[in-house]
């Protein structure tokens, strides 16, 4: 499918963005996603839903939240939520989902400030988005119960006091936690298929498609009614969905998309 201008499309979903994160310990290509939504601005392309399927703002080992304390920062949240704003066909239709690494609270709930922040802009703030059809979660709970939550946390939080002082030592903590805590061998398709059925019963999908991110993957699993959003940091990807049909993207430039995978008909 081919993005066309002056278009009003059902459903935009995003995820894994980790915006703030500090560029000289992991690139990340915010400036790519600015450019994306500076082309569906220019484009006149807008959504009448927007899901940010969690992991949007970092405040695991950068805490984003303190920024918003500062003229700054509240100039870089500004930047990203503005854009979005544009590309919105109304108010009513924002999702933030939280993400894990959206919040280090060990009810996992959105820092105040940010909280505060996304609700004067209308956000609606949630675990999950349900309807008849399609469920939207961001896939931590594939990985997380309680009481691993409240472990992973406070690791987490030693951590990440760790990389303030030293900077430098953010990928190092950031490796010991994903062999330690979570886990990436989601690459081999008997662990990814696992993974997902877990996640499907866990959040009780039934029969409608399921839209997560978390793992980092883009991907599709059409006899499961699963798609990932993958993530931005490193593969620049989204999915669009129009009525009944969902597509999955990666942007290869400002004006070119690769259409990776289509789901159609799916209802």
């Amino acid at each position: 499918m081919k993005l066309k201008k002056n278009k009003v499309y059902s459903a935009l979903y995003l995820s894994d963005i980790h915006y703030l994160i500090d560029k000289k310990v992991k690139s990340h290509n915010h400036k790519e996603l600015f450019k994306l939504l500076d082309f569906f601005i220019e484009k006149q392309i807008r959504f009448r839903k927007i899901f940010l399927v969690g992991d949007i703002i970092e405040n695991w080992y950068f805490k984003g939240h303190k920024k918003l304390k500062k003229l700054k920062g509240v100039k870089r949240f500004n930047k990203f939520f503005d854009r979005i704003d544009k590309i919105s066909w109304n108010n009513k239709g924002k999702f933030y989902i939280i993400g894990n690494h959206d919040s280090t609270s060990f009810t996992m709930n959105l820092p105040g400030k940010i909280e505060e922040y996304l609700l004067k802009r209308r956000y609606k703030i949630v675990e999950r988005f349900e309807s008849k059809s399609i469920i939207v979660v961001h896939g931590h709970q594939g990985q997380y119960n309680r009481f691993n939550w409240v472990l992973a946390i406070l690791v987490v939080r030693l951590l990440s006091q760790l990389s303030r002082l030293i900077p430098g030592l953010f990928k190092r903590a950031e490796k010991f936690y994903n062999k330690h805590l979570n886990h990436e061998d989601h690459r081999s398709a008997e662990y990814r298929l696992k993974y997902y059925q877990r996640l499907s019963e866990t959040v009780d999908q039934n029969n409608r498609v399921l839209i997560s991110g978390h793992t980092h993957q883009f991907l599709c699993i059409p006899e499961l009614k699963i798609m990932n959003t993958g993530n931005w940091v490193s593969d620049k990807t989204f999915i669009v969905q129009q009525k009944k049909n969902f597509f999955g993207f990666r942007m290869m430039s400002k004006k070119l998309f690769e259409d990776v995978f289509e789901m159609v008909n799916y209802h």
